[in-house]
């Protein structure tokens, strides 16, 4: 039985590929009609200086010497050309052009693409043209084949780095941020893959934050939520006392609300990463807003009998109010925090080339590798105090300082505490 010859469907993919194909099978059709057209002119015109040339030459044999015109015509007589006399001019030219020719004019005309030129020397005319034997059309596809040929030389190492970055780009496509590509190149090309290796750069440090970023907000939700769980089953044991009973309660509700500022804060930190700008705007005193603060925070320190010194120089600021307040509560948080009971903090506001915020403590301080990444997410330093906080809140600061164009910088002694200097853009002068 004859097997049916399965034809496939002329889909929509395969008339634009026969459509792409087209295209280019014409682009090329032009491309060398053009490159055609371009030397056949070329050619014509370098024929056209040569018999000019060699006619310009007559002309001066012609005024300085008493040559008969076969004598100069042997002595003009050059490769390619062909020189003879005119036996009856008025064949070959208009009147006009005969005219011109009779004043001493060089006259160069076209005929069929080849030029002819014509000159007056010792009363006759003599014609100057390309000799028969030379092939125009044989002297014009050697020149398009070389320009074809450089052509596809300047199209390969044109395209030789394009499809280095076309690679490379399917390469982080599938996740590998380790390709670089080579930057010894020139021109816009070299630079386009030097911002190349930028951006795989800074895509690599952004994957491995990312992926740091989840394992840390893993292990943070993992703790408390393990907490809760276990004190909820022994809250199911039987026979269990009421001082027991309420204790496991209070740890659950502790656990609630580390869990609840864990996310508030996470929330506030990435409306935080995508505000490049302060919100809003106001003029206010710094000093003002830091008494705010310390009393906002009272139910804080007061129990931990801590002493202020405070040196609050009245210094007016234009900024985010709101955002700054953030920046004040968690820096003296923590210094409350990792002072000993009975301790001293010291705040000093004042204003040199920009409005300034020292706050320091006398508590436990840091050591150099707890400094390199005090503003790092989830980073907590003196593990001991874990509880109290997340590890999110000089993270928080550094992010609204940056937001604020202000800036951010400690200094700590490990058993002598630490000291936290905010620094703000002044209030203009006119304002």
């Amino acid at each position: 039985m004859d097997k049916k010859l399965r034809i496939r469907p002329y889909s929509f993919r395969n008339r634009m590929l026969a459509a792409l194909f087209l295209c280019a099978l014409a682009a090329c059709l032009f491309s060398a009609i053009g490159s055609f057209v371009v030397s056949m002119v070329n050619l014509s015109n370098e024929m056209a200086a040569n018999e000019r040339e060699a006619a310009i030459y007559l002309l001066g044999l012609d005024q300085k010497t008493a040559l008969d015109p076969e004598e100069m015509i042997s002595m003009a007589r050059r490769e390619n050309l062909s020189l003879a006399v005119v036996a009856s001019p008025e064949h070959y030219l208009t009147q006009e052009q005969l005219d011109s020719v009779m004043n001493g004019q060089v006259l160069t005309i076209s005929t069929r693409a080849l030029p002819s030129t014509y000159v007056l020397v010792d009363g006759q005319v003599v014609c100057i043209r390309t000799s028969r034997d030379f092939n125009l059309y044989l002297g014009v596809f050697p020149r398009i084949g070389v320009s074809l040929l450089l052509s596809v030389l300047a199209s390969v190492k044109i395209s030789k780095p394009i499809s280095e970055i076309t690679q490379a780009t399917r390469q982080i496509q599938e996740g590998d941020f380790t390709i670089r590509l080579p930057e010894n190149r020139s021109g816009e090309v070299g630079e386009l893959m030097r911002s190349f290796n930028s951006m795989t750069e800074a895509l690599s440090r952004t994957a491995y934050l990312q992926k740091d970023f989840i394992s840390s907000i893993s292990h943070e939700f993992r703790t408390p939520i393990a907490s809760i769980r276990g004190f909820a089953r022994l809250l199911q044991m039987p026979g269990l006392d009421e001082n027991a009973r309420q204790e496991y309660v209070g740890m659950i509700a502790q656990e609630s609300d580390r869990l609840s500022r864990l996310s508030d804060t996470l929330l506030r930190l990435s409306a935080l990463e995508r505000q490049m700008a302060p919100a809003s705007l106001s003029v206010f005193r710094l000093d003002e807003q830091i008494r705010q603060v310390i009393l906002q925070l009272e139910p804080a320190w007061s129990s931990r009998q801590i002493d202020w010194q405070l040196d609050l120089a009245p210094v007016t600021v234009e900024s985010d109010a709101e955002l700054l307040i953030q920046v004040w509560i968690n820096l003296i948080q923590n210094a409350v925090k990792f002072s000993d009971n009975g301790g001293e903090i010291e705040i000093r506001v004042q204003q040199t080339d920009m409005a300034e915020v020292i706050i320091t403590d006398h508590g436990v301080g840091m050591g150099e590798e707890t400094m390199a990444r005090i503003f790092d997410r989830f980073y907590q330093g003196d593990t001991s105090r874990s509880h109290e906080g997340v590890g999110l809140g000089l993270c928080l600061v550094k992010r609204i300082m940056d937001i604020l164009g202000g800036e951010i910088h400690v200094r700590s002694v490990l058993g002598e505490g630490s000291s936290f200097r905010a620094r703000l853009p002044r209030m203009n002068q006119a304002d």
